[in-house]
Formats: structure tokens, C-alpha cells, sequence
């Protein structure tokens, strides 16, 4: 029997991407003397609800879901930030802050890999092992992608911002239009695949026991969806063009395996300790 504690952790740790979400777009950019204090504290707080969810569980299971959670302690961080400024002049304005934005998206990125490696571990002597698997490979080709885009986004736009808000500054040279169009390419890429492999764990989790076949197609649902809308093309009507730029938010590309993490922490028993 779960204790309340141990429920309050759950709600806490489900409750953690609404917020953010919610204070992010509605409040938006707020003083980095607010946020960074409120964003420690919700850091440890998601430290001690991990905790104190996964103390009755398999240390194979806290070492998946670990990674998976805490993925998304250091995005909590844009509650306060809110979303990347919409103008080249803002963003040079607050350089400094996007390039801290992509690098903890990196780190956020990189914990939902290990995450998922941890579960193929799991999984590779089980009934889901082929679908792991394949997860496995879309994970190993999509974080390299992933990185060069925060890269680009964080260090690269940025330095182009910087260079050519300023007044007086020379034209952009026409290349810049090609190298966007190609890490548009390479973000459908990676985001397709990090949906897409979300899923095949998600229905690997299901074949081994882990996950309930509801919960399984959920999350299978939702990461399908999330990769048609990404690969829409821009120039489509309002709810669509919404839809398609909500879809490929990094954020949200790893708000899945955040929730599967949760959840399996949550269900699974001690005895799942293969």
C-alpha cells in the first residue's frame, strides 16, 4: 500500500510540467533573481518526490526512472525564463539565457537517453527485447541530432542574433537561409525519432509487464501524434501551425518518457528487478 507521502510524491511530480508550462507562457520572462531560487528549490523537491517514490522499488527500476524524471528537474528552470524571445533583438538581449536554455536542454536530452538504455538493459531478455531494440537505435541516432540542433539554436542563432540586430550592422549573407533550412531538416529528424522511440518502449514496457496495455497506448497515441504534427509542413492554418510548433518544443519532444518514468516508478513492484 502506497503511503501519502509516496502519493503526494506522484501528484507533485505530475503536477511539475502543467506549471511549468502554465507559468512559463502566462507569466513569461521573469528576473533571474526570482526564478534561479525558485528553480533550485523545485529541483530538490523533485529530488526528494523521486526519492521517496522509488524507495519500496528495484534499484534496476530507480536507475531507469531516475534519468527519465530528472530529465526534466533542470527545464523546470523555464517557468521563469518562459519561451525563447520572438524578435533577433531580444534574443541578443538575454544571449546569455538562451545559451543556458539549450545547454540544460542538452543535459535534459542526454538523461532521457541514458534513461532509455537503462530500460533496454531491463528489457533485452524479455518479450519486448525486439522492440527495445529498435527504440534502442532511434535513440542512438537521434541524441546526436538532437545536440548539434541545441547547438546550433543555443550558440550558433545566437552569435547570428547578436552579430546582425545590431544597428548599422551588415545584411545576413544568403547562406544562413540554407543552413536553417537544413537543421529544420535535421530537427524533424531527431524529434520524429525521439516520438518513435518513445513509443516502441512504451509497447515493450507493455509486452514485459511493466506498463498496462492502456497506459502503454496512451503513450503510443501521443507520440505518434506528436510526430505527424512535427512533420507538418509551416505554412498551414492557425490550430495546425500551433499544433506543429508545440509539437517540436524540446520540452515537450521529452514530456513522454518524463511521464513514463513517473508512472513506472509508481506501478512497478520490488520483485521487477530483471
Amino acid at each position: 500500500m502506497k503511503t501519502f507521502n509516496q502519493k503526494l510524491s506522484y501528484v507533485f511530480l505530475l503536477a511539475v510540467p502543467v506549471i511549468v508550462t502554465v507559468m512559463a507562457f502566462v507569466l513569461g520572462h521573469q528576473s533571474h533573481w526570482v526564478y534561479l531560487p525558485g528553480w533550485f528549490l523545485n529541483m530538490l523537491l523533485m529530488f526528494l518526490a523521486v526519492k521517496t517514490l522509488g524507495d519500496a522499488k528495484s534499484e534496476t527500476v530507480r536507475g531507469i526512472a531516475w534519468p527519465l524524471i530528472m530529465s526534466w528537474a533542470p527545464v523546470s528552470v523555464f517557468a521563469g525564463m518562459g519561451p525563447p524571445p520572438e524578435t533577433a533583438e531580444g534574443w541578443a538581449a538575454l544571449a546569455w539565457e538562451q545559451q543556458l536554455r539549450y545547454c540544460i536542454l542538452i543535459v535534459s536530452g542526454t538523461f532521457t537517453a541514458i534513461g532509455f538504455f537503462r530500460m533496454y538493459d531491463m528489457l533485452k531478455s524479455g518479450p519486448g527485447v525486439r522492440f527495445a531494440k529498435v527504440g534502442k537505435m532511434m535513440f542512438v541516432i537521434a541524441l546526436p541530432l538532437f545536440i548539434a540542433n541545441m547547438i546550433y539554436w543555443g550558440f550558433f542563432l545566437t552569435n547570428v542574433f547578436v552579430k546582425y540586430s545590431q544597428p548599422g550592422a551588415p545584411a545576413e549573407p544568403d547562406w544562413l537561409q540554407t543552413l536553417s533550412t537544413a537543421f529544420t531538416v535535421v530537427r524533424m529528424a531527431e524529434v520524429t525519432l525521439i516520438y518513435l522511440g518513445t513509443a516502441m518502449f512504451a509497447y515493450a514496457l507493455s509486452r514485459s509487464g511493466h506498463l498496462s496495455r492502456l497506459a502503454s497506448s496512451i503513450y503510443i497515441f501521443f507520440c505518434c501524434l506528436g510526430a505527424l504534427l512535427n512533420l507538418l509542413p509551416a505554412n498551414l492554418p492557425a490550430p495546425l501551425v500551433i499544433a506543429n510548433y508545440v509539437s517540436y518544443i524540446p520540452a515537450i519532444t521529452l514530456l513522454m518518457p518524463y511521464v513514463i518514468g513517473v508512472n513506472l516508478l509508481r506501478k512497478t513492484k520490488k520483485s521487477a528487478n530483471q
